[in-house]
């Protein structure tokens, strides 16, 4: 698994990859940042920041993932991927764990404003590190799916496509959740159907609005970002990725049997 996870490691920084990602990802936060410092605001919430970077997520994974698996096909390594001593789920947590790191790393100019926050005598709240722990939590369900999606597509931009397309999803899904709530008292009221009351269409419509947010991972790791910590939500981002993560090794099973 070591092995498989320097190998992935270091293979971002032979290429343009790595490097963009963790250059994209400190110039929003360098630009968020001084946004903060230059406003009049009374004091620098780094948790702010932490939740806008959240919101490139839906760009940075499937940069990140679109490679892990659909370049060892494009290279035509994949079968020996297949072929190697070590078992299929070693390669892809190690493969995982590289995307991962990367990630991690990448919050390095996140915590160099740490730095110059405590340097001008600010303060860093439990609530910047709550930010921090959801963030990577939160990283490491995207990561998993973004892994799924390049297992299961032929190249890298398919499957960076098709990662945008889940993320950019469930970035939208509490909005998504809000609109469905709101049809479906609109069709009731109008339709008058089963006899409802209005009492009964609201509570139709708030009761689907809450299952569909329920699996909002977004509004899950809020609290996080406001320095509360819950387990329940870190079991639901866990159990997810991991869930993913077998789907993945089950995709590459399949694919390895089918080499034999």
């Amino acid at each position: 698994m070591f092995a498989v996870f320097k190998r992935e490691f270091l293979s971002y920084f032979r290429t343009p990859v790595g490097w963009v990602a963790i250059c994209l990802l400190g110039v929003i936060g360098g630009y968020y940042f001084t946004g903060m410092l230059t406003s009049d605001l009374a004091y620098v919430n780094i948790s702010l920041e932490v939740a806008f970077l959240r919101s490139f997520f839906v760009v940075l994974i499937p940069i990140i993932t679109m490679r892990l698996f659909a370049e060892e096909k494009r290279n035509g390594t994949d079968v020996l991927l297949y072929t190697m001593p070590f078992s299929m789920r070693d390669a892809v947590i190690g493969k995982f764990l590289a995307a991962l790191a990367l990630q991690v790393l990448m919050l390095i100019s996140l915590f160099s404003h740490m730095i110059i926050t405590v340097i001008l005598s600010g303060y860093i709240s439990s609530a910047t590190w709550g930010a921090i722990f959801g963030y990577i939590v939160l990283a490491a369900l995207f990561i998993s799916i973004g892994m799924l999606a390049s297992a299961m597509t032929e190249n890298q931009i398919m499957s960076a496509v098709v990662c945008f397309v889940i993320l950019l999803f469930l970035s939208m899904l509490s909005s998504i959740a809000s609109s469905i709530s709101s049809i479906i008292k609109a069709v009731l009221k109008f339709t008058k159907l089963f006899g409802l009351s209005d009492a009964a269409i609201y509570s139709a419509g708030e009761n689907t609005r809450a299952f569909i947010s329920w699996f909002d991972p977004y509004a899950r790791t809020e609290c996080f970002t406001s320095g509360v910590f819950k387990v329940v939500p870190l079991i639901f981002c866990l159990s997810f990725t991991a869930v993913f993560i077998y789907i993945t090794f089950r995709v590459l099973e399949k694919k390895r049997w089918s080499q034999s």
